[in-house]
């Protein structure tokens, strides 16, 4: 078995504020450790099944070179860099399973830690008519390629959401949100303990064939609500685009990774806030 894991941080144990999110921040440093204790437990916990023959790693948290290569294990493959290609998703397709470590809920979810959905440009996005977040857009990606996510951690929230989207996965509660910046957490051994119990579930959901891959039906339709009617207007430059509102637009495409590839574009025009 083939494990992938895509590591993003607002969902990590012990993170709550952007202060602990980008390199600037004067907490950045200590958030990191926080992240490599996440992410240790879970591979601990793969590394634990002897049918998880290799096991890869996908930095997807911003600059995307926050997991540190010297932290990894023996048998562990970290893809690191923001340039990659398909983002958070890099890799997936080599993958028998996901796991979503440190996610985080949907752009307006009320009470989330740090809610968004890929980028602070971007208000809603549906996927075939299913309002997502990066759970769900991730997942279709990964079942594009007939990988079904197993696990995916972070606060209450983003558990509640994926478990409505993929309800066959298992979801690890590392923290309770209060609102956006604040939440209750729980003790580092504790969620060690938890995180690794809910990998143990999820391979065991694996073996006992238990796990489904989502699959967008075709074509796929993306529409994206955006936070400004000009960051609508620059998003309409991205080939095949419609608008229809006067935040939104939509397009259409064959299969998920295109529909990927025309969103990542779509967020990348619309990046930069206005004036007013």
């Amino acid at each position: 078995m083939i494990a992938w894991i895509s590591v993003d941080m607002e969902g990590i144990s012990g993170i709550v504020d952007r202060d602990q999110l980008l390199p600037q921040g004067q907490r950045y440093a200590q958030a990191l450790s926080f992240l490599e204790h996440d992410v240790l437990a879970v591979i601990g916990a793969l590394q634990d099944d002897p049918a998880v023959t290799r096991i890869i790693v996908n930095d997807s948290h911003d600059g995307m070179m926050n997991v540190s290569w010297g932290s990894m294990p023996a048998g562990v493959t970290l893809i690191s860099g923001g340039t990659k290609p398909w983002s958070m998703v890099q890799g997936v397709e080599a993958a028998d399973a996901a796991f979503f470590v440190g996610y985080h809920a949907m752009a307006g979810t009320p009470q989330a830690v740090m809610d968004h959905t890929y980028s602070g440009e971007i208000f809603q996005v549906r996927l075939n008519g299913v309002e997502v977040g990066e759970t769900g857009i991730n997942a279709a990606m990964a079942g594009h390629y007939q990988v079904p996510v197993g696990f995916v951690s972070g606060d209450d929230k983003v558990c509640g959401e994926a478990l409505h989207l993929l309800p066959w996965l298992t979801a690890v509660t590392v923290k309770t949100a209060t609102n956006r910046r604040a939440a209750q957490l729980a003790s580092g051994p504790e969620t060690a303990s938890l995180l690794r119990a809910g990998v143990h579930e999820a391979l065991d959901k694996w073996h006992g064939g238990l796990l489904s891959p989502y699959v967008t039906s075709s074509p796929v339709t993306l529409e994206v609500t955006l936070m400004t009617t000009d960051m609508a207007d620059r998003a309409l430059y991205c080939p095949g685009t419609v608008r229809t509102g006067g935040r939104s637009v939509q397009f259409t495409a064959p299969a998920m990774p295109e529909a990927y590839r025309a969103f990542y574009t779509v967020m990348a025009l619309a990046s930069g806030r206005p004036l007013y």
